[in-house]
């Protein structure tokens, strides 16, 4: 009896570590895939001409935080960077045609 207690808790010790590992895999391919969105956008504005200077700074951090182990902290850097970038190809399109009406005729 004591000798199935003891399989029984090397089993359930060794699932809870399966489970946790399997936990941090997903949150580390979730952190990469948001730093790859977040760079993608990050050219597309930089391809726009209207590139933030914290966008790419976001990134980098994102990076870091990743080799520290820190997920959560990296896909929230990354996801903000990607808002960063979508936001600022949106402003390059709207000055495409604001600028006109700022110059004087």
């Amino acid at each position: 009896m004591k000798i199935m207690k003891k399989i029984t808790s090397i089993a359930t010790g060794l699932l809870i570590c399966i489970s946790s590992s399997v936990a941090i895999a997903d949150a580390k391919s979730d952190a990469v895939s948001a730093c790859g969105a977040a760079e993608n956008s990050r050219k597309a504005a930089a391809q726009a001409q209207m590139e933030w200077t914290t966008t790419g700074k976001l990134i980098k951090a994102a990076k870091k935080a990743i080799g520290k182990g820190e997920f959560d902290k990296a896909t929230k850097a990354c996801n903000k960077a990607k808002l960063e970038g979508e936001t600022s190809v949106k402003q390059a399109a709207i000055e495409s045609v604001a600028w006109k009406s700022r110059v004087p005729e």
